[in-house]
């Protein structure tokens, strides 16, 4: 009965530590393990859309550690402002207005926040949950930030861009993946800019379909109020 609790105990332990110690990318399948195949698949899906962002792979880019507000996906889902991918030329095509579905977002709500639907409507780019570690990613060529973007101690770091990593400097922000529709989709939201002059380009969200047993950009999520 002791050996019994202290299993008990142990498993608990490691879920409780998953989420923001990931160890899940080398641990092989394990079918009594179904947390550490959700933040591989999670993580999978992140990986493959930075492939699809890094252009010129010699040179380095910045992640910052604190992940984006889960809620500012919610928010930016239920705006409702989502458009088909067309993964040959990169280019959003037709807005999809039977995409969004109120009973499946909220369930989405219920799951990953705590905040009241007013609230994720009035919600912030910052307060996300931390952090990304290295070993969430397969390209090692970034540095991982903890100053928020545009502070003064971020300018101050990157003040004109003289600092040693150049001019051209990518400056991106990611929020945990979420589930949506019974997890047939996966959405995250993503933030571009330049540390060089610090400005943000774009927010928006970047969903995610697993298709023939590969996780595929379907849609994207571009309101223009945030865009």
């Amino acid at each position: 009965m002791k050996l019994l609790h202290f299993i008990i105990f142990a498993e608990i332990l490691i879920i409780s530590c998953a989420p923001k110690y990931d160890k899940s990318i080398t641990v092989v399948n394990n079918p009594m393990n179904p947390i550490h195949d959700t933040l591989r698949e999670k993580y999978a899906v992140i990986n493959d859309f930075l492939e699809t962002k890094i252009k010129d792979r010699s040179k380095k880019i910045m992640i910052h550690s604190k992940k984006v507000n889960t809620n500012m996906t919610l928010k930016i889902l239920r705006l409702n402002e989502i458009y088909t991918f067309d993964s040959i030329d990169s280019k959003k095509n037709y807005e999809d207005k039977t995409f969004y579905k109120e009973a499946d977002w909220e369930i989405a709500r219920k799951k990953y926040s705590k905040n009241s639907v007013v609230e994720i409507e009035n919600a912030t780019f910052r307060g996300g949950e931390c952090c990304w570690v290295a070993e969430n990613f397969n390209y090692k060529n970034f540095i991982l930030e903890e100053l928020d973007f545009g502070t003064p101690a971020y300018e101050k770091k990157y003040f004109f861009g003289l600092n040693e990593y150049g001019y051209e400097f990518e400056d991106f922000y990611i929020s945990e993946p979420i589930y949506y529709q019974n997890k047939e989709y996966l959405i995250f939201t993503f933030s571009h800019g330049k540390v060089f002059p610090t400005y943000e380009i774009s927010t928006r969200i970047i969903i995610y379909k697993k298709k023939n047993g590969k996780w595929v950009q379907t849609h994207i999520g571009v309101p223009n109020w945030i865009s």
